[in-house]
């Protein structure tokens, strides 16, 4: 069969549609892309989904091999909920002082470039708060378990290393495709009124990110009760 066959493609399609789904709707991680490409230019923004996109990927692979059942463990999904409930209530805070502070811009309505984090700060951000999200997590262990590459081990026609292969490259596509995407949409919203721009998206980004965290914990005090 050949390899560019729609069979042996369709793979590469599920994980495409996949990326996207997992990266595109407005969540935590949306935000915090928003946030940063506004204040800190497209390349904080990029690197904060670089590292949502590298997550995703991996979520993707780990739902393929079918280790989806750790999540059925209390003491697992307890500590992921905590987790999660204290990164998005910091982020949340952080987004809600900062809409609150004044503004420091230069005369021009840039800010300083040496006072924004290193890239691999907005990188780590951009791991811990994909791979904390409970959106996410359900997503990837609830919604689609199963759904990647697990039907592809009892396929006769694409061997599971090459479907798994195809599966990861098409979700790596599809986030990473939306990521530039909204970066540089976002990115061209500092043109028009930049500072407005960072006075909405802190306050509606930290009401956001609590809300999350609110969610996050009233999942955990009811799964408890």
């Amino acid at each position: 069969m050949s390899l560019l066959s729609p069979t042996s493609l369709a793979p590469l399609l599920d994980g495409l549609l996949l990326g996207l789904a997992a990266a595109a709707p407005i969540g935590p991680v949306n935000v915090e892309i928003a946030r940063r490409t506004l204040r800190d230019g497209r390349a904080a923004g990029f690197a904060l989904g670089c590292g949502a996109v590298t997550v995703d990927v991996a979520y993707a692979i780990v739902t393929s091999l079918a280790l989806t059942p750790v999540l059925r463990y209390p003491r697992v999904t307890t500590a992921l909920s905590i987790a999660a409930a204290l990164l998005l209530t910091y982020l949340g805070v952080a987004c809600l002082r900062a809409a609150l502070r004044p503004r420091t811009a230069d005369a021009d309505g840039s800010q300083r470039e040496g006072n924004n984090p290193p890239l691999t700060r907005h990188y780590v951000t951009g791991l811990l708060l994909t791979a904390l999200n409970p959106m996410t997590l359900a997503f990837w262990f609830v919604a689609v378990p199963g759904a990647v590459a697990t039907p592809a081990a009892a396929s006769t026609t694409v061997p599971p290393r090459p479907t798994l292969a195809l599966v990861s490259v098409g979700v790596f596509a599809g986030a990473f495709a939306w990521v530039c995407f909204f970066t540089t949409l976002i990115a061209r919203l500092r043109h028009f009124g930049r500072e407005r721009w960072i006075a909405w998206i802190d306050l509606a980004g930290g009401l956001t990110l609590l809300t999350f965290a609110g969610r996050a914990i009233w999942r955990l005090t009811d799964s408890t009760l």
